[in-house]
């Protein structure tokens, strides 16, 4: 067997073993048993025996689940939930440790969900899961760790006891998990919430709240030119929409209508929504400007002599023919035409702190969202910070393109208050004073946290430009096309 320092690629290696010689299933996971699993190639193996190594290999996923909790806890701390509650299975020493660090919960969680590349609410739910772990559940951590329970289940316990006290917690553990190893995790799941029911039970008015909380109305990608929008909602209120859907699409039936009801149900969705954003009563963003639909197109292709794909803001990527149809468009939408070579917009600056609506439209149209690693969070929704500090000196950072970025008003605050901080990298690896200022293209920014750790985050280029020798000799227009220059121009 290879010792863990023997290197990755030898490890990595399947190699053929005897029928039979898989590991034990019935001994704890550790170290020495994944690494003897990781050297079988299951291709082998027959049918049985690989079923015997999947099951166990799930089993040491567990157990890697319980020591990565264990993990975030050290990166989280205890957490304000905790703290107040003096749990002893963190003791004095720990809480003071974590009380004297300068950097909050919030900048905490941030370091986790740059760390790990995923979102803040995931980041969240993941040391939620593990506090809640590591301080309330310690039979769940246990079958955990052994491989017995598996991470589903564990989550699904935890999501269900998030509300209770440590107590609480612990005696719907006792009575929850007896049947836990043979359980899938929605067995599980409603064996705590029948262990709940027996021990504290909720109060209906407080079991309806949490039901209504769970509302939400959310969008995807399909992967082409569409998008589902999907609406959770209270029953009372899904049916309404539903009948008010269907309202208006018997209302818009008539014989020469080859449209479908459901196809009808879905314009009138549209319809409600353009209408909305249309009205003078529609709430304004901030700085005064109307929300609005991007679409983001190169001057080749707006013109139709290329084909490069668009951009919609908000969804992603979409065909040449349709960026043109939008960019020709009024109303609600609004183009971004890029440079077909750089793919940036254009830029200018000003002298004033305070930056000036067409400067802030144009800063907001640039970075898109929050430059804050991994953040979504819409540019109309955020600060402008400047990157180098506004003086009236000459040593200062000017209020232009060049020296602000957008920044969320969650990491706004964690750049100010909590030691976090950025510095904008060229294309040369150097320093560069502003997004624009030494003539230097920019390439990154850099986020260094309170503890150290770096991070990077490209600069945000509207559309990607075409590969380098690709053909970009002019071609036979569409009539479609024709008629499109003809108004763009």
């Amino acid at each position: 067997m290879q010792s863990q320092s023997s290197g990755g690629s030898e490890c990595s290696r399947p190699v053929a073993v005897p029928v039979g010689a898989t590991p034990d299933a019935t001994a704890s996971p550790c170290i020495e048993s994944l690494a003897s699993l990781v050297a079988v190639d299951p291709f082998v193996l027959p049918a049985a025996a690989q079923v015997a190594l999947l099951v166990d290999l799930e089993r040491h996923s567990a157990w890697l689940e319980s020591v990565k909790a264990r993990a975030m806890v050290a990166v989280a701390g205890p957490g304000p939930d905790y703290d107040s509650d003096g749990d002893p299975a963190a003791g004095d020493a720990e809480f003071d440790r974590w009380h004297d660090l300068a950097d909050s919960d919030e900048s905490r969680c941030a370091e986790v969900a740059v760390a790990l590349r995923i979102s803040s609410g995931v980041a969240r739910r993941r040391i939620s899961f593990s506090r809640d772990l590591h301080y309330k559940l310690p039979q769940t951590r246990g079958l955990l760790a052994q491989g017995i329970c598996s991470f589903a289940q564990a989550n699904a316990i935890a999501q269900e006891c998030e509300l209770l006290s440590i107590g609480d917690a612990r005696a719907v553990e006792s009575q929850a998990l007896t049947r836990v190893a043979m359980q899938n995790p929605g067995q599980s799941r409603r064996s705590v919430r029948r262990a709940i029911a027996r021990i504290c039970p909720p109060e209906p008015a407080a079991e309806l709240e949490r039901e209504f909380a769970r509302r939400e109305v959310s969008m995807y990608s399909d992967g082409g030119v569409m998008a589902t929008i999907t609406a959770t909602l209270p029953a009372p209120d899904a049916i309404a929409v539903w009948n008010a859907l269907t309202g208006c699409a018997q209302r818009d039936n008539h014989e020469s209508d080859t449209r479908t009801t459901a196809h009808r149900r879905a314009d009138a969705l549209t319809e409600w929504a353009h209408r909305e954003l249309g009205s003078p009563d529609f709430p304004q963003m901030q700085g005064k400007k109307r929300l609005e639909t991007q679409v983001v197109i190169d001057y080749d292709t707006l013109m139709g002599l290329n084909d490069e794909p668009g951009e919609l803001i908000g969804f992603g990527s979409i065909p040449a023919i349709l960026a043109r149809l939008l960019a020709s468009e009024s109303g609600t939408w609004r183009r971004l035409v890029t440079d077909p070579v750089t793919g940036h917009l254009l830029d200018y600056g000003t002298t004033t702190y305070t930056p000036p609506a067409l400067l802030r439209e144009y800063v907001i149209a640039r970075d898109r969202t929050c430059q804050f690693p991994g953040c979504a969070q819409p540019g109309w929704r955020c600060d402008l910070d400047h990157s180098i500090p506004f003086t009236a000196h000459e040593t200062g950072g000017s209020t232009s393109a060049a020296n602000i970025v957008t920044l969320c008003r969650r990491h706004h605050q964690l750049k100010t208050h909590h030691r976090w901080r950025y510095r904008v990298i060229n294309n040369r690896g150097k320093v560069q004073q502003g997004l624009r200022g030494s003539g230097e293209l920019p390439s990154l920014i850099e986020w260094i946290s309170p503890r150290g750790h770096s991070y990077e985050v490209e600069l945000t280029r509207q559309l990607d430009p075409p590969p380098e020798g690709a053909d970009r000799s002019p071609r036979e227009s569409t009539t479609l096309e024709t008629a499109l220059a003809w108004v763009l121009v």
